[in-house]
């Protein structure tokens, strides 16, 4: 007697709404304990940075890093299939992947933040001359896509930017004033994460249905026997 397959059906449509949804509840429990913490009652260290966005051990900076992690992937798949047709852009696409793959590592292992205890100024300096470049290199890439995409992929970086770059910046004064066990502080941080988090979300939505509209791709998954 045959065993049914397993059929799951992969809908981007479903797994995006379902990072939404995930982002936005812990950037809310961030939020929640930072809110009861500094106005109600001191809550337990432990508690805290298990929920803390602006943390490396913690599950929203798992989260971020793996959200990370999927894009370079789907970003690795469209380089092969660009390749297989003999595309020009196929090296932007593995650049981006690349790029997404090293700032996955990055979110755990936090180079960037290392960069700040070996100069005088902020990461987010060096940060803003590498998005310029990135961004020139890049103008033709864009312009080879379809509008709807390329406006979305400016949109998403431009969020992403504003929070890692923008944010990161516009907090600098907590820091060089001793300031950062404050809940003004902890309450800009879910405000960064946010932002980065949903422009990497709203390109990874961009990325599906460029799949779909070029490749035809169908969303399911029928493991082999």
């Amino acid at each position: 007697m045959a065993k049914p397959a397993l059929r799951v059906h992969l809908s981007p449509h479903d797994l995006i709404k379902w990072l939404v949804i995930a982002s936005g509840a812990m950037l809310a429990v961030h939020s929640l304990l930072t809110i009861v913490h500094y106005s109600i009652v001191e809550l337990p260290w432990l508690l805290r940075e298990l929920f803390d966005v602006d943390e490396e051990e913690s599950i929203p900076t798992w989260f971020s890093s793996s959200l990370l992690l999927l894009t370079s992937v789907v970003l690795f798949v469209i380089a092969s299939l660009t390749r297989q047709i003999k595309d020009a852009n196929t090296k932007y696409w593995t650049g981006l992947a690349l790029g997404f793959g090293f700032m996955s590592v990055d979110e755990i292992a936090g180079f960037h933040e290392t960069l700040n205890t070996v100069t005088d100024f902020s990461w987010a300096l060096p940060g803003i001359v590498v998005v310029v470049i990135v961004g020139v290199a890049y103008l033709k890439f864009l312009t080879s896509l379809p509008p709807a995409i390329a406006i979305r992929f400016m949109m998403s970086g431009g969020i992403f930017v504003g929070g890692a770059v923008g944010v990161e910046l516009a907090t600098e004064p907590y820091l060089y004033n001793d300031a950062l066990d404050t809940m003004a502080y902890n309450l800009w941080t879910p405000v960064e994460e946010g932002m980065e988090m949903g422009g990497v979300i709203m390109f990874l939505s961009a990325l599906f249905d460029y799949l779909s509209s070029r490749f035809k791709m169908e969303w399911e998954f029928v493991p082999r026997r």
